[in-house]
């Protein structure tokens, strides 16, 4: 079942008692002054003023204060009858504000502080109280083998060593997760459910109109005739307006491998995913839900989203190859590939907070359908995923990331991935 999201979960509100609300007040004062001293708030100024006058209207019991004319004339000192349609200001720092918290609350050291919510939709906040805390318990103490262990009892002292030496290990992985734990907590962790999108090829056709029974036998042929000679075939003439595209009907074979596995390794954690091909996902689907994008040239998506990001995929129509370049150097080509009789893959894997949906957003952009099998194999992996990591700046785990990997093709399958270059701000 798909998990809640916040706000569906009760507001801070809703748990106290009235005797307790001048607690709550202050206690929702203090986590405000937190955030507000935080990295991600502290540098500007326009979020701070915003967030400080919404969450004082909620604690003066002023909700008519919340709306977007008032908070512009009161904070960004806009004319009383200014037009909210042409001057964007409360909207933009409002998405800015919810950007800033989400990546506040993405910290580990934060998940047990009150939670500030700016929904969606609304300028007036909401506070969730803090997760409760779980605590694990000590690994029992070792007892102390001794030489009047009767005969039938001598495998209690080895078996209990073995137990607790296991909850030993079992405590210090908890306590020391890895490279790759670490790279999939942001989305674990968020309470919603993930979205996994496919690409859907956009060239598979059917003929339609009314000679399709005769060009499907051509083709194909029928229960009592074999298809048509070679001869025949390009002698015959068709129009595109006989052809009917189906490609969202279909998943490549590499896109349903690659959605195997990253659906193996979410339902192995116990998060809720939900499958969806990328023309039956809307806007709705991806807002306010952790996303992993296959594919980039037929999926609407992923170029959308991942746009103005440091690496990218390109196809050199004039030269026949696939380009993975460099934004932040014009004409650096990082690795280029024949459309044809490749004898490598190369995927861009991208782990970014999207400004957009205010999640976690994973892309998987392979030259072809085979890279992003490779993709799916590198992120499936913790081996492959420590080389990504091991000159990676101090607290990376926070920050936006870009991988680029090469697969080798061996007998039309892509071998072990390695990886070529990282980035990470």
């Amino acid at each position: 079942m798909p998990s809640k999201s916040y706000e569906e979960e009760p507001v801070l509100g809703e748990v106290l008692s009235v005797d307790s609300r001048v607690a709550g007040a202050t206690a929702i004062r203090l986590q405000l002054d937190r955030v507000l001293a935080s990295p991600h708030l502290c540098q500007s100024k326009r979020c701070q003023a915003l967030l400080k006058y919404v969450v004082g209207a909620y604690l003066d019991g002023a909700p008519e204060r919340v709306k977007e004319r008032c908070i512009g004339f009161e904070v960004f000192h806009r004319h009383a009858a200014y037009d909210t349609s042409r001057d964007s200001v409360v909207r933009t720092t409002a998405a800015e504000v919810r950007k800033r918290l989400a990546q506040y609350y993405l910290e580990p050291e934060h998940e047990n502080e009150i939670r500030i919510i700016l929904p969606h939709g609304s300028y007036s906040p909401k506070f969730h109280p803090p997760a409760p805390m779980t605590s694990v318990a000590a690994p029992p103490p070792l007892p102390t083998p001794t030489l009047s262990i009767r005969r039938s009892h001598r495998w209690i002292a080895p078996v209990a060593v073995l137990a607790a030496a296991g909850a030993s290990v079992g405590l210090y992985v908890r306590l020391h997760p890895s490279d790759f734990d670490l790279f999939w907590i942001p989305m674990l962790r968020d309470r919603s459910e993930v979205v996994i999108c496919i690409e859907q090829p956009l060239r598979i056709f059917r003929f339609a109109g009314p000679r399709k029974d005769e060009l499907n036998e051509k083709m194909v042929g029928a229960p009592s005739m074999q298809p048509a000679s070679r001869d025949v075939l390009e002698r015959s003439s068709l129009k595109l307006s006989e052809l009917e595209p189906i490609g969202g009907q279909y998943f490549t074979y590499g896109d349903l491998m690659a959605t195997a596995r990253l659906s193996e390794l979410l339902a192995r954690k116990g998060k809720p995913f939900q499958v969806l091909g990328d023309r039956l996902t809307s806007f709705r689907d991806l807002r306010g839900r952790p996303a992993i994008l296959l594919g980039e040239f037929n999926n609407q998506w992923t170029r959308g989203l991942t746009s103005g990001l440091r690496y990218y995929l390109e196809k050199n129509v004039a030269s026949h190859r696939y380009e993975v370049l460099d934004r932040q150097i014009p004409g650096k080509v990082i690795a280029s590939i024949p459309t044809d009789n490749r004898p490598e893959e190369y995927a861009i894997i991208s782990r970014v907070l999207d400004v957009s949906t205010e999640r976690t957003m994973i892309a998987v952009i392979g030259t072809t359908f085979f890279g992003t099998l490779a993709g799916s194999e590198f992120l499936t992996h913790a081996s492959y995923m420590q080389d990504a990591f091991r000159f990676a700046p101090s607290n990376w785990q926070r920050k936006n990331i870009q991988i680029v990997i090469r697969a080798a093709m061996l007998g039309g399958t892509p071998g072990p991935p390695r990886v070529v270059t990282t980035y990470f701000w």
